[in-house]
């Protein structure tokens, strides 16, 4: 690959390199050569050809700097990439419970929450999915490095109940049950509390709470109250989508769910029965 630069090319390449930016708008190219937009994008259009910019949407370019070598061999982090895609955003859902390693499933999409509305793209080969949030849910996450990479990702706490809210971009309710497993030693319960309580959300922390009891976990007492206090008086809400799993079930009280999933989806572990788990439900 011929790598060369013009004048002009080589001012754009410059200009990122020493400023330390990865990526670059048609507008900055504009500002940068003071020129037109449609000589920026002819600009644009060279570099991609000679491997030094690589276009992740339209309008919008990832430096591939020298070091990347004469082949011009680009960044293969999927979470680098997608982080440029939209603004504000996070990582979320089954990317973060990636991340934590709450789930061992591989899934074959990016997720990223965000408050505009997208639709997915593909960028070298990774599959970016960008599930909408009101601005008023833009909280609880944090700056994590990803291979060297700084990107924003969800809290523990935030991952977990995105996915609980959303377990169609968590593996399903059966892998998020297992999440829920996982994450119960891990989380802050303080920071679960507050996290949940700013969505404000009654069937979320139905949700919450049936599955931390069906997997048997252990909530500090204070925390367990401040849950139940969650609760709107008198909502009953189903477990799992209805569509898939239908409306019969057990109430598991006291969050007032009725556990239409089996129980052999949800379990941490094989062996205990729907006899069983009434008989648990009836002696809370």
């Amino acid at each position: 690959m011929d790598r060369s630069l013009s004048k002009n090319e080589a001012k754009v390449v410059l200009d990122l390199e020493w400023r330390g930016k990865t990526t670059v708008r048609l507008a900055d190219l504009r500002a940068t050569l003071g020129t037109t937009e449609n000589y920026a994008r002819f600009v644009a259009h060279r570099l991609v050809q000679k491997g030094w910019l690589e276009r992740l949407r339209p309008g919008l370019f990832q430096l591939i700097p020298a070091e990347r070598g004469i082949d011009a061999v680009s960044d293969t982090n999927p979470l680098a990439a997608g982080a440029e895609l939209a603004s504000p955003s996070f990582f979320s859902f089954g990317t973060a419970c990636t991340h934590y390693g709450l789930t061992e499933q591989v899934f074959g999409e990016v997720y990223i929450a965000c408050t505009s509305k997208r639709r997915p793209v593909t960028v070298r080969d990774s599959r970016y999915v960008f599930v909408h949030v009101s601005a008023d849910r833009l909280f609880g996450f944090r700056q994590v490095s990803v291979f060297g990479k700084p990107v924003a990702m969800a809290t523990v706490e935030r991952a977990l109940l995105d996915s609980i809210d959303h377990p169609e971009f968590a593996g399903g309710i059966g892998e998020v049950a297992h999440v829920v497993s996982r994450a119960g030693s891990r989380v802050s319960w303080e920071a679960l509390l507050e996290c949940g309580t700013r969505m404000g959300s009654s069937a979320l922390i139905q949700r919450l709470g049936c599955l931390l009891d069906i997997q048997r976990t252990e909530i500090p007492p204070a925390s367990r109250r401040a849950l139940e206090g969650l609760v709107r008086p008198g909502s009953k809400i189903l477990l799992g989508s209805k569509a898939r799993w239908g409306t019969a079930g057990s109430v598991l009280k006291p969050w007032n769910v009725v556990v239409n999933v089996p129980l052999g989806v949800l379990e941490p572990s094989p062996g205990r029965t729907r006899f069983e788990f009434k008989r648990r439900e009836t002696q809370r």
